[in-house]
């Protein structure tokens, strides 16, 4: 089991993922302890691979695509492939959680389209799966806490076979999401081109690396050589959102993070750092995503 530690590589996640996607065994298992790294190590992120989180002690919150909720000890998340989210936790001083991470090609082989089409697109594809949440009175709890441990423990250890008891445990956990998805709304696949999907992570990308900057919806477009309409129709089609809105998102998002780490900083310091040049409209923009001011978050941090 590797340690999980800052990143500060921006192109980790590709990295990792190329590394897992590449490999003979196509499993990742990490764990991460807050209390000897950074509460920001995991930075807003996607990648090919589902992955199950376990939350060993404490409480963090995780944000998938625009949903915030809390997960308590004990508690697993499932991750779909390509979900954008991200960990806070609830206290760094006693937050460890382990993160299983499956490339799909793993559940049967690179190969069997048929296979693949049956039993795995269904899964990858389901656009009301992107998270599972298994709190303990979830239905499918027992059965995830089973086989989750399971995992780990063999990752841990890895006696002969290790490899064929992990795929057996992840192969009745992919058939309990797939039972899963027939048991939603019919007509929930997605239906953002993949073309769009790749767009808007190369301008999210952009906008990570810039954002502190001001760069306008041209700079965006620009980024992905499309014109502003077809910048703002990528958008809408896989974020339902426009570029603007998810520049002044991230920008608050990563005005929280300052507030949390450099407390001695000004609000007006930090909405600089965070490319606002109005510490007004940074205050406007802050109230309407956090549901509170710049000042009374910062109060309720210290609290």
């Amino acid at each position: 089991m590797e340690k999980l530690h800052q990143v500060t590589d921006p192109d980790y996640y590709t990295k990792r993922s190329k590394q897992i996607s590449s490999g003979d065994y196509n499993v990742m298992i990490l764990s991460m302890d807050y209390q000897f790294n950074s509460p920001h190590s995991v930075r807003w992120h996607w990648h090919d691979e589902i992955e199950l989180y376990y939350q060993v002690s404490g409480s963090a919150y995780i944000t998938c695509e625009d949903h915030n909720f809390l997960v308590s000890e004990g508690e697993i998340v499932f991750i779909n492939q390509q979900t954008k989210h991200f960990v806070t936790p609830e206290n760094p001083d006693e937050c460890i959680f382990h993160s299983i991470l499956v490339h799909p090609c793993f559940i049967f082989g690179f190969g069997q389209l048929d296979m693949e089409k049956k039993y795995i697109q269904p899964v990858l594809l389901c656009n009301a799966l992107k998270y599972l949440h298994l709190t303990n009175t979830h239905p499918l709890y027992e059965l995830f806490f089973e086989h989750c441990t399971e995992i780990l423990f063999l990752n841990e250890n890895e006696e002969p076979g290790y490899e064929l008891l992990t795929k057996s445990s992840l192969l009745i956990l992919w058939k309990a999401l797939y039972d899963t998805v027939h048991t939603l709304e019919p007509n929930n696949l997605r239906k953002t081109s993949s073309q769009d999907e790749q767009r808007v992570k190369d301008a999210i990308l952009y906008i990570q690396e810039h954002f502190t900057e001001q760069i306008t919806l041209d700079d965006i477009a620009n980024s992905i050589m499309v014109s502003k309409s077809e910048c703002c129709r990528c958008f809408k089609r896989a974020l339902d959102m426009t570029p603007f809105e998810y520049l002044m998102k991230y920008r608050i998002m990563e005005s929280t993070k300052q507030m949390n780490r450099k407390r001695s900083e000004s609000i007006s310091e930090i909405s600089g750092n965070v490319g606002f040049n109005n510490t007004s409209y940074f205050n406007k923009i802050f109230k309407k995503y956090m549901n509170c001011t710049p000042t009374e978050y910062r109060k309720n941090q210290k609290k």
